[in-house]
């Protein structure tokens, strides 16, 4: 399973934008069903971070 950390705003209508960069590395598509964890920040990080999640390999789970 994969998971990535990036920086988006709410915007209109209380929507959240993934950036095209974390759709295409996740290979997501309109209806997949996603989890969040949110979290507000003050300052602006511009990195993206797209990683294997360590306990599923840990566990050995398979998507």
């Amino acid at each position: 399973m994969k998971f990535t950390t990036f920086i988006s705003q709410i915007v209109d209508n209380n929507k959240v934008e993934i950036p095209v960069e974390v759709l295409e590395k996740l290979d997501l598509k309109n209806g997949d069903k996603v989890e969040l964890t949110l979290r507000k920040i003050k300052k602006s990080r511009l990195e993206l971070l797209v990683s294997e999640n360590p306990l599923h390999k840990l566990l050995k789970l398979n998507e």
